[in-house]
């Protein structure tokens, strides 16, 4: 697992030998707007999901996308891709590269659309297999597997016609909330406050929001305060204890448990991971006498080009 040289933070891990066929590589990565991804192509199936950041433009074979936040791009093997512009300003991504059809052979990849503008609903299971990425907990092989399959299974189910056309809007009271939770997620924030700011009992609320979005308002809060504290872990000098008391943990410990929880590793680890310095630009591998980097090809305005070195 490494950090390709000139990402504000975030990682780059090859699974080829994690002990699962079909799993590639994968990554959640925070870059800068001079993070120009290249013109590259893989064997097997890549998501491409936008967390954070203004909308990236990108080219797929023969088309182009406008990918915001939350925004999941889809690219089939052997298909050339590349942003065409870059972020306005700082911007946060996950990847990963599968072989789709081995893990989840149910599905006909080859007929799916290469695009969803609102996969937010893939976000969570993309968590979890990144989370499963960077831990070597007991289970390792079977917890990629299973959380792998799962996320193949999410994105499957965005790109069915049949599901996207079936899917209700969300509620009013749900986008409501959802509000609140996204712009004040450092306060305290109880389901009943949030339910009497919806005009719906409790009770209510958590089933419809729940059922809506997948998890629970409690949950989404949290998640959004995990995500805000790993920004701040990664870009600034702020003591563990100032982060905690601004994101509204009750206490130090009480952040590092749920930061370990969502994540895998403590605030401290975190932070020692992400702000190594840059490692020295790998040497690129010769195949067949061109050229060929192990992971996606990344420039800056510069002109430099970034590897993805193995580890």
């Amino acid at each position: 697992m490494i950090r390709p040289a000139g990402l504000r933070a975030g990682f780059h891990a090859h699974l080829a030998g994690a002990g699962v066929p079909g799993l590639v590589h994968a990554g959640d990565q925070r870059a800068p707007s001079s993070w120009l991804i290249s013109e590259h192509r893989h064997e097997v199936w890549e998501l491409y999901l936008q967390t954070d950041g203004p909308p990236t433009r990108w080219r797929i074979g023969d088309a182009e996308y406008e990918v915001p936040p939350n925004g999941l791009l889809i690219v089939s093997p052997h298909v050339a891709h590349h942003m065409t512009r870059p972020a306005d300003t700082v911007w946060q991504f996950m990847f990963a590269a599968f072989d789709a059809p081995l893990l989840l052979p149910e599905v006909p990849w080859h007929r799916l659309p290469s695009f969803v503008a609102d996969a937010a609903s893939a976000v969570t299971p993309f968590e979890t297999f990144l989370r499963e990425v960077t831990t070597t907990r007991a289970l390792r092989v079977p917890g990629l597997r299973a959380s792998a399959q799962h996320l193949l299974v999410e994105v499957a189910r965005l790109l069915t016609p049949g599901d996207a056309t079936g899917r209700l809007r969300l509620h009013p009271a749900v986008a409501h909330v959802l509000r609140l939770l996204e712009t004040r997620y450092a306060e305290r924030l109880p389901l009943s406050a949030l339910a009497r700011a919806a005009g719906l009992s409790p009770s209510y609320l958590a089933e419809l929001f729940t059922a809506q979005l997948g998890v629970s308002p409690a949950r989404h809060q949290a998640r959004l305060r995990i995500r805000r504290a790993r920004t701040l872990l990664a870009e600034t000098r702020q003591s563990i204890t100032w982060i905690a008391a601004e994101l509204g943990f009750s206490s130090p410990q009480h952040f590092a448990t749920a930061f370990r929880f969502h994540t895998g590793m403590t605030p401290r680890e975190y932070r020692r991971v992400t702000q190594l310095s840059d490692p020295a630009p790998p040497r690129p591998e010769v195949a067949g006498g061109r050229l060929s980097p192990p992971g996606p090809a990344c420039e800056g305005r510069s002109g430099r080009r970034y590897g993805s070195p193995r580890w």
